[in-house]
């Protein structure tokens, strides 16, 4: 059973608020429709178009068909935006603000 339209535009509604408003909004629908949701054992039996991007651990897959080829421009903006936050963190912290 997959989700119901109004189930996917309170999901689609709670991204514009983050991350925590997405979980939330998530064990919401996960309590009034558990069928729409894979459980931890049926991780392992996902199929995906284009090969699951890891950060850390990975992910739980069966098979995808094109493999994840990261962009020399997309490594050169994720690199310019932590020297960014880096700069920006240590100028904050040298004037004392946030502190």
């Amino acid at each position: 059973m997959k989700l119901t339209e109004y189930q996917r535009s309170q999901l689609k509604a709670a991204a514009c608020f983050g991350g925590d408003q997405i979980d939330k909004v998530a064990a919401s629908l996960q309590r009034e429709n558990p069928e729409a949701f894979l459980r931890d054992s049926e991780l392992h039996q996902r199929n995906f178009y284009h090969e699951p991007k890891s950060y850390g651990s990975p992910v739980p897959h069966r098979s995808y068909v094109q493999r994840l080829v990261v962009r020399r421009r997309e490594q050169d903006n994720e690199r310019d935006q932590v020297m960014a936050q880096n700069h920006y963190l240590a100028y904050t912290h040298q004037i004392g603000v946030g502190a």
